[in-house]
């Protein structure tokens, strides 16, 4: 039987690892999570009911805002020390790290010492921090991938950017065949209820846009606020602007700039009931993240679930993965880029193709879960 030991920094502020780990649980999976946290808020968070008694979250209070964010050794050793404490390494037989830096660099030396294979994910802040701005750090990643059993890919855009990191050109060949794609599942509501393709619409009524999540500086939303104030004042078109989400660094430049504009944008807030939120997506005509970066994305699938087409950027999130019959995409998030694709979009509204049923097996968490089960043994 595998015992699989999770660790992953972010558990607590995603729903994505909560879900997979659900799903190892109806497969009779025996799993740790180890999670360090800052600060006690976080602890119970993606909490799970586990069948297996043997199973459990451990949410470990060690790290701090500052010396942890800047300082890497230290954290890593820091979590080292903390998880060996907590977990009996005799009854784990497989690793999996959710990220390919924070998580990765402490399974690869737990696989040195333990002996112990493991897998590890590479993520959006592995690729565009610490791969990026951190050069020391680069040769270390190198061993990470090369011990790893096996690299996961959230984004099939993701693969092109990884083979091509120098620092991993001496073990390009080795590290390559270990890549595998496989993209983060959705919440089973939005399988249950998708609606397939919408009906059509007529150009002349108001283009209703949508964007679902936190308004950070990477997901530009207020570069589509200036879009569609553009868009109305300088096109034959009528637009306005549905902003459901809250929390981040523009949240009060998105709601300033709504409150000045009524007539375009409408801020809703952060909307937890799915009923509420998948009737928000069936009113509207069109889905818009042109984020700077991003891992997956999993609000696009939402999104073209409920009918609607996509703006998104290349060679981030979900590009690559789809036909580019989904939507539209920008090279650079800029607000004249931005609103010269939406103005596209909105020309060729009826023209877009969801592939609703291709959608709904590759992001089923209960089929990812197998294939992540499978990789577990074949790896043992």
């Amino acid at each position: 039987m595998v015992k699989v030991l999770h660790i992953a920094n972010d558990y607590a502020g995603s729903t994505v690892y909560m879900n997979l780990v659900r799903e190892l649980d109806n497969l009779a999976v025996e799993q740790i999570v180890y999670t360090p946290i800052r600060g006690t808020n976080n602890v119970g968070k993606n909490a799970i009911e586990f069948a297996s008694d043997k199973s459990e979250v451990i949410y470990s209070s060690i790290l701090n805002w500052h010396i942890d964010r800047v300082f890497y050794p230290y954290k890593i050793f820091k979590i080292l020390k903390d998880i060996q404490r907590k977990v009996d390494f005799s009854q784990i037989n497989f690793i999996h790290a959710h990220t390919w830096y924070s998580d990765g660099g402490v399974a690869y030396f737990l696989s040195k010492k333990y002996n112990i294979p493991f897998i590890v994910t590479v993520r959006n802040t592995d690729l565009n921090v610490f791969q990026k701005k951190l050069a020391y750090l680069r040769p270390f990643g190198r061993k990470v991938l090369e011990r790893a059993k096996n690299i996961f890919l959230i984004s099939a855009s993701y693969l092109p950017r990884v083979l091509s990191q120098h620092s991993l050109q001496t073990s390009l060949g080795s590290i390559q065949e270990k890549i595998k794609v496989l993209p983060n599942g959705v919440d089973p509501y939005w399988l249950n209820n998708a609606v397939g393709q919408k009906e059509q619409k007529k150009l002349n009524d108001t283009v209703q846009l949508i964007y679902v999540g936190r308004l950070t500086a990477g997901k530009n939303v207020p570069f589509v606020q200036q879009a569609v104030v553009w868009l109305n004042k300088n096109t034959r078109h009528n637009v306005h602007f549905h902003i459901v989400g809250g929390g981040g660094t523009s949240e009060a430049e998105v709601i300033e700039l709504a409150n000045q504009q009524p007539s375009y944008f409408t801020y809703h807030g952060k909307v937890y009931n799915k009923d509420e939120l998948a009737n928000l997506y069936r009113t509207a005509d069109i889905f818009v993240m042109p984020s700077s970066h991003e891992t997956f994305g999993l609000v696009y699938v939402e999104a073209m679930l409920q009918g609607l087409p996509i703006l998104y950027t290349a060679n981030e999130g979900i590009d690559g993965f789809y036909p580019e019959s989904i939507g539209e995409k920008i090279q650079t998030p800029t607000v004249q880029e931005i609103g010269e694709k939406l103005s596209v979009m909105i020309e060729n509204l009826n023209g877009y193709s969801i592939p609703a049923e291709a959608l709904k097996r590759n992001h089923d968490w209960a089929e990812i879960a197998k294939q992540y089960l499978s990789i577990y043994e074949e790896s043992l």
